[in-house]
C-alpha cells in the first residue's frame, strides 16, 4: 500500500494475550487466588474510570481489593499482573520487521500502569514510536474522537495509517475515520494480511 507511514497496535488480545487467564489460580505466599477473581477487575465501573484516566491505578486496584476481600496490597497485585502477561507468540519479530518501513504506534483502551507493564511485558519497547493510551486522551476507542485525537497526535493523515485489533467495534471506529484497519485473530493471519496488502 502506497502512503503508509503508521501502523498501530491495540495491545491485550493483540500484542500480549489478556492478563489473569490461568484456570489453575494464582498463588502469593500460601495465600490462593481463583482465576474469575482477579480477572473480574476489568469488568468493573472502576476500571471504565481508570482507563479514561478518571481515577488513579491505586484507586482502582485498592477499591477492587476491599470490595472483594481479596487478602492482596496493591503491591502484591501489582507483582502478580506484571508476571502474567505472556506475549502474543511470533509478535515481536512481526513489529520488528514491520519497524523497518514504518513507525509503530500503540493505541490502547488503558490506564497509566497497566500500560506500561503491557508493553514492558510484551518485549516490543524498543521498536515504537509513540505509545496513545487512552487515559491520556481522555477517550476510549471505539470513540471517533479517540482516533481523531491519535492521529493529531502522530501527526498522520488517516490513509498514511493501518490499525489492528482484536474488537470489531474498534476496527469499526476506525473505519469510520478512513482507517485502513485489520481484525487480528492471530500473527499469521496478521501477516498474511500485511503481505496482501502490499506491507510486507
Amino acid at each position: 500500500m502506497k502512503n503508509i507511514k503508521w501502523i498501530l497496535f491495540d495491545v491485550s488480545g493483540v500484542i500480549v494475550h489478556f492478563t489473569f487467564q490461568n484456570p489453575e489460580g494464582y498463588t502469593v505466599g500460601t495465600r490462593f487466588f481463583d482465576q474469575k477473581q482477579l480477572e473480574g477487575i476489568v469488568y468493573t465501573k472502576e476500571y471504565d474510570n481508570y482507563i479514561l484516566g478518571l481515577i488513579s491505578h491505586e484507586q482502582w486496584v485498592g477499591k477492587y481489593l476491599k470490595n472483594h476481600h481479596l487478602d492482596l496490597s496493591i503491591a502484591e497485585f501489582d507483582e502478580l499482573m506484571k508476571k502474567d502477561i505472556p506475549p502474543m507468540e511470533g509478535m515481536e519479530s512481526l513489529i520488528q520487521k514491520l519497524e523497518k518501513k514504518y513507525k509503530i504506534c500503540i493505541a490502547t483502551n488503558e490506564g497509566k500502569m497497566v500500560t506500561k507493564y503491557k508493553i514492558e511485558g510484551s518485549g516490543i519497547l524498543p521498536y515504537l514510536s509513540k505509545v496513545i493510551p487512552s487515559y491520556l486522551l481522555r477517550e476510549t476507542k471505539p470513540s471517533p474522537h479517540f482516533f481523531k485525537k491519535m492521529l493529531k497526535i502522530i501527526g498522520a493523515t488517516a490513509d498514511e495509517c493501518v490499525f489492528v485489533d482484536d474488537k470489531q467495534e474498534n476496527i469499526n471506529g476506525a473505519r469510520s475515520l478512513g482507517i485502513q484497519s485489520i481484525l487480528f485473530k492471530d500473527t499469521k493471519q496478521l501477516e498474511e494480511e500485511f503481505v496482501r496488502l502490499q506491507i510486507l
